[in-house]
């Protein structure tokens, strides 16, 4: 059951998954729609997102959203009039029970030093300069953190999780 529950939510093939027992797994999926529909091409999402993730497509009708540069920090979907930006952020948990919830913003963000490589993929890519090296390891500063998720998103060895 676990195997089905992640294939589906994360678009894999559940031949390629293997839980092992006595694990317990986290998961944080993001992803920011475009309802068509419902933007007026007002171009304010474009104007507030800090990393240029937002643009116009071809037509110059809408908008659309480089997933790649997205840090789902939310500020373009504040400003939509018309709430045509959904942002989906699903936490899943694998554990003894499956559990996958919808999170509307995560409430902090750990760092587990000991899984840290020092590749410092984390800092290079944070938007909000929140990451800084210290010593062989980093620091994480959460007066400037936006629990965005980017260096989550990005550590090879999952030593950063927004929970």
């Amino acid at each position: 059951m676990i195997k089905e529950i992640i294939a589906k939510h994360f678009n894999l093939d559940n031949k390629n998954i293997q839980v092992l027992p006595k694990f317990n797994i986290i998961l944080n999926k993001r992803e920011i729609i475009v309802k068509e529909d419902k933007c007026i091409n007002c171009g304010r999402c474009i104007e507030v997102c800090p990393v240029n993730a937002i643009t116009y497509d071809e037509s110059g009708l809408f908008v659309t959203i480089d997933r790649e540069k997205c840090i789902f920090c939310g500020k373009c979907k504040k400003v939509c009039p018309t709430d045509a930006i959904v942002i989906i952020r699903l936490r899943c948990e694998i554990n003894e029970d499956a559990k996958i919830i919808e999170v509307d913003k995560y409430e902090f963000i750990e760092y587990m030093s000991e899984k840290c490589a020092s590749c410092l993929v984390c800092l290079k890519n944070c938007p909000f300069n929140a990451i800084e090296e210290y010593g062989d390891k980093i620091r994480i500063d959460i007066n400037k953190c936006e629990l965005c998720g980017r260096c989550e998103e990005l550590c090879p060895l999952n030593a950063i999780v927004l929970r």
